[in-house]
């Protein structure tokens, strides 16, 4: 794979494979109850790797996002303003806003600015991996011609991945859908009503604020603690697969009865992070396009070079120290000479 090709991976993006209508003006409670019903879809329907490219106004995207992953800033757009994040917070949730002002399609006819890109997540209060992106429109900035004349901020035609969808919430995560199967997938699930029609979701207005995901996951925290246990049986899933290619186990060592007093001190709160942090260590690593690099060693040095070396820095202070004071010196006497002869 040649650089070109893996910056094109690094560009794309975990689509929900769900239909949305476009909406050119998106409310943060439109935003927040939109989260809450990707979050509920997360758990019956997979994403898949595809590109934001040139996106119109109005569009909507719900993307699989982690922090380990490449970070989605590449969508065919230019833009002339940093990305500026804030908060907002809507009862018991806090949304994080990354807003991108004053965007335009590079090697168009646009002599002016004007797109806006909103990535939206919940902070607290739900499932923070999972992200909306909307396209919309706000003030106008005229473009500087030495912008107009850079070239595109991507490389052209755009590789499609041949990679399967994949499902990262609910009982069947971890599993693949074959992207020839995918089509016929949310075909079944529009049938049953599970995703929205061909026409595609339209958010609602609603003035009592935002709403929980209904269903079995009335909140998006008990969407997140699903989506760590359908987890850890795909963790599970995946090591006995692997145990399969490393020949006989290993023979069973007794426990320890002493380890009692310690699962004592041991907390729930404790199982919980150290589960989370290692669930996702392993959704980063089936992600990522590149591979795991191997930790860095550091040479071993001894307390006596590190003294010596320590030494050799002071002395290098104190010769400085006195050359400045020297210098000093002579810089008064010098104006104090000068003072005379005036």
């Amino acid at each position: 794979m040649n650089p070109a090709q893996i910056q094109q991976q690094n560009e794309q993006i975990l689509k929900l494979s769900v239909p949305l209508r476009p909406e050119p003006q998106l409310s943060f409670e439109q935003a927040a109850n939109l989260l809450g019903q990707f979050i509920r879809w997360s758990n019956t329907t997979p994403y898949y790797r595809t590109y934001i490219d040139k996106p119109n106004e109005g569009e909507i995207h719900a993307i699989f996002q982690y922090e380990k992953l490449p970070p989605f800033t590449v969508d065919g757009l230019r833009y002339l303003e940093r990305e500026s994040e804030y908060f907002i917070s809507l009862g018991p949730y806090e949304l994080c806003i990354q807003e991108t002002k004053f965007g335009f399609v590079p090697a168009s006819s646009e002599t002016h600015a004007s797109r806006v890109r909103r990535k939206i997540r919940f902070s607290k209060g739900g499932v923070s991996t999972v992200m909306l992106v909307h396209y919309s429109r706000g003030p106008a900035q005229p473009i500087p011609p030495e912008v107009l004349r850079m070239p595109p901020v991507r490389q052209y035609p755009l590789i499609p991945s041949a990679e399967p969808a994949i499902f990262v919430m609910g009982e069947k995560t971890g599993q693949r859908v074959p992207l020839q199967s995918l089509q016929l997938l949310q075909q079944q699930q529009q049938q049953q009503g599970l995703i929205p029609g061909p026409q595609g979701f339209q958010p609602q207005a609603n003035a009592g604020g935002p709403q929980p995901p209904r269903g079995p996951m009335q909140n998006p925290m008990q969407a997140q603690n699903a989506a760590l246990a359908s987890q850890n049986a795909a963790i599970a899933a995946q090591n006995a697969a692997m145990a399969s290619h490393r020949g006989p186990p290993k023979p069973h060592i007794p426990e320890d009865p002493n380890d009692e007093d310690e699962s004592e001190v041991v907390t729930h709160r404790d199982i919980s992070t150290t589960r989370f942090i290692r669930n996702h260590e392993f959704l980063a690593e089936v992600f990522s396009p590149e591979p795991t690099p191997k930790p860095v060693e550091l040479p071993e040095e001894k307390e006596e070079d590190l003294q010596a070396a320590l030494t050799a820095l002071q002395a290098e202070v104190d010769a400085l120290n006195q050359k400045t004071t020297e210098l000093e010196a002579t810089k008064l006497a010098n104006e104090s000479a000068a003072l005379v002869l005036h």
